[in-house]
């Protein structure tokens, strides 16, 4: 149970400082321009799915990206019905800034951590995230 507790704590932690230093963008914009820089999903349904959320809350958070510029919609040449979502030069560079003032929160607080601690640290943390992302593929199975 400390292990538990302790992680809980550690993330909410790291929630709350990033929160408390708020970028230009919120943890689900950030998300979604992350998804599509790695064009893991184009479309409005499979980013919805992939971050859990309702396509409805997915397409308002769509359309405040696209009045920021930071992404554009095009028809999907597969489906006319349905359209392809595109990371823009503004959205990637919104993003990266995000990327860049995250890092050097999280660089702050290991500040006084040896390099060694530091590394451990994210070999366990790159450890545990496959652990989980394998445990979520497993779907059901893993439950």
């Amino acid at each position: 149970m400390q292990l538990s507790e302790g992680l809980a704590r550690a993330f909410a932690s790291m929630g709350r400082l990033v929160h408390d230093w708020q970028g230009d963008l919120t943890q689900g914009d950030y998300a979604t321009l992350v998804r599509l820089s790695a064009a893991e999903c184009t479309r409005s349904r499979d980013l919805a799915e992939a971050e859990g959320l309702d396509p409805s809350t997915m397409s308002r958070r769509l359309a405040s990206l696209a009045e920021r510029g930071f992404v554009d919609r095009h028809p999907d040449p597969a489906d006319r019905r349905a359209q392809v979502i595109g990371l823009t030069d503004p959205g990637r560079e919104a993003m990266l800034a995000e990327r860049t003032r995250r890092l050097e929160l999280i660089t702050g607080a290991l500040g006084d951590w040896t390099q060694e601690d530091r590394d451990e640290l994210a070999r366990l943390l790159s450890r545990l995230s496959e652990s989980i992302e394998a445990r979520r593929a497993g779907g059901e199975e893993s439950r």
